[in-house]
This record gives C-alpha cells, structure tokens and sequence, in this order.
C-alpha cells in the first residue's frame, strides 16, 4: 500500500503543476478534498455505519487534516505552481531526514553519526537547489515545498497516535472533509481575486486524478501503512518519491536536467538513505542488546 502511494504521489507534481495553471493552488486542494470526502462518505457508511466520535476525537482530526491537508498541500500547490515538479519531489524527499530527527528528539537520544552527516549532505543539496534559476524552478518555490515538508512530518506522527482508533477508510474520509472544510476560507479569497477562466479537459483530468487516486485511495492506503510500519519505516519509502517524481516532470513536462539538478538531487537522496541506513543499524543493535 505504501509503495503504491509512492508511484501515484510521484506522479501527482507533474499533474499538479501542470492543473494549478487553470486551477487556483487553494481552490484545487479545497475541491480535492471535498469530493473526495463525499465519494468515501456512502462507502464508509455502508461498512462502519453512523459510527460516533466523541467532541474531542473531532478537534484531533481536525488538527491533523490541517497539517497534513491545508497546510500541506497549501504549500505544495502553491510551490508547483512556481517551481518545476522535478525540484518538488526532491524537496518533499527531506521528509524521511526530518521524520528521523524528530523520532530521535522525541525518544531523548542524540541522531547517530549518520543521521548528522546525512543531514549535512541533504542541506547542502537542497542549497543548491534552491540556488537554481533554470527558467522553471524558482527559488520561491522551493521554499514554499519546504513548508510541505514540515507539515508532512507533523501529520505522520499525528495520525501514528490517532489511526489506532478507528478504520483507515473513516478516519481517511474525516481527515478530508476537515482538511476541505478548513481550506473553504482560502479557496473563496483565492476565486474572488483571481480572474476566472473555465478549465480545460486536461485540467479536469488531472483534478480526478488527484481526486480519485492520490487523495482517496492514496489517504486510505496510507493511514493503514503507518500504524503497521511505524512512522519512520514507512516515511523512509518516500525517498522513492523524488525518482518517480523526476522522471515524470522530464518525460511528461520537457523539464531540463541540469547539472545543479543531478548533484543536488544526489546530495539529497544520498543524505536522506545515508540517515535511514544509521536508524536501521542502531534499531538492530537496540534488539541485539535486548
């Protein structure tokens, strides 16, 4: 299920930059959601019932579809709309590095040697990056992935606490009606200031796809990956993201391959595996010792 997120997800920059030229970032995330919510909603139903939350379940879901739905794709559509879908998915590749600092963080132990100088070799990959003109990415973009990132980590961790608790699918379909509901505010602001333009068949294509396929059935597979995998086992498959991600931004939108994008696409994948190889080794010894 996870491996399967990764394929669609990586495909999505692609898709994304090219719909959030006739879709508005904000708008398309908000519609997105919405519809995804409704086309879970008959499904959840029929198999759980009306199953009740308590008050408090509510607000933490919330929380998370705001982290990891309206900050998140907040971020990341607004970035693709700016920098091209190759620099996005190595960028969104940082959050298996992130994931394992703040698992270290939060068990109270220093990140091994490998961690630091994976690290140390994903920054300086994203420096360069981030330092590229090439006439698609844009430096504000890239920044604005970055965002994407920390939000991607708060929600991980979240929904590892919360999943537990009830069935992926309804929990899915919560998560995204919160996440459609809190994104309304920003998709009104967002069409009342930009001119309209009625979107084209690609564009709508590209909005099922997003619909159907990364938010639906991507979510659900995804919240039933974490709680069985662990926050870091499966967060350390998305270093597979930027791949998928490249290749379909080279091959579907003729983005140039550069040298910047080879060394500093290196750096990072190379730091982020070089960080996983230091958790796995020390989770090892951990079990060995007990």
């Amino acid at each position: 299920m996870a491996l399967f997120c990764v394929l669609v997800w990586g495909i999505s920059y692609a898709v994304i930059r090219e719909t959030v030229q006739q879709i508005p970032p904000l708008t398309l995330a908000c519609l997105r959601h919405l519809f995804g919510a409704l086309l879970l909603w008959p499904l959840t139903r029929g198999r759980f019932g009306a199953r009740r939350m308590p008050l408090k379940h509510h607000f933490a879901i919330c929380g998370l579809a705001l982290a990891g739905i309206t900050l998140y794709f907040g971020f990341e559509n607004h970035g693709l709309k700016l920098t091209s879908a190759s620099h996005g998915a190595l960028l969104i590749a940082l959050i298996p590095l992130g994931t394992e600092i703040v698992t270290a963080l939060q068990k109270r132990r220093l990140p091994t040697a490998a961690t630091w100088l994976g690290t140390v070799l994903a920054l300086t990959g994203v420096a360069l990056l981030v330092g590229q003109q090439d006439g698609v990415a844009d430096p504000e973009g890239d920044l604005l992935m970055l965002g994407a990132v920390a939000s991607w980590i708060a929600y991980t961790f979240g929904v590892n606490r919360f999943a537990g608790r009830y069935p992926g699918l309804l929990l899915t379909r919560q998560i995204m009606f919160y996440g459609a509901l809190t994104l309304l505010p920003g998709m009104v602001w967002e069409l009342a200031r930009t001119p309209y333009i009625f979107p084209t068949a690609g564009a709508w294509i590209g909005f099922a796809y997003l619909t159907v396929i990364c938010s639906v059935v991507g979510y659900d597979f995804w919240n039933r990956a974490v709680p069985n995998l662990g926050p870091s086992a499966v967060n350390n498959l998305l270093y597979l993201l930027p791949l998928v991600g490249v290749v379909t931004g080279v091959l579907a939108l003729n983005e140039p391959v550069t040298p910047t994008l080879f060394s500093g696409g290196g750096l990072i994948l190379g730091g982020v595996i070089l960080a996983g190889r230091g958790q796995r080794t020390r989770a090892r010894e951990s079990c060995h010792a007990g």
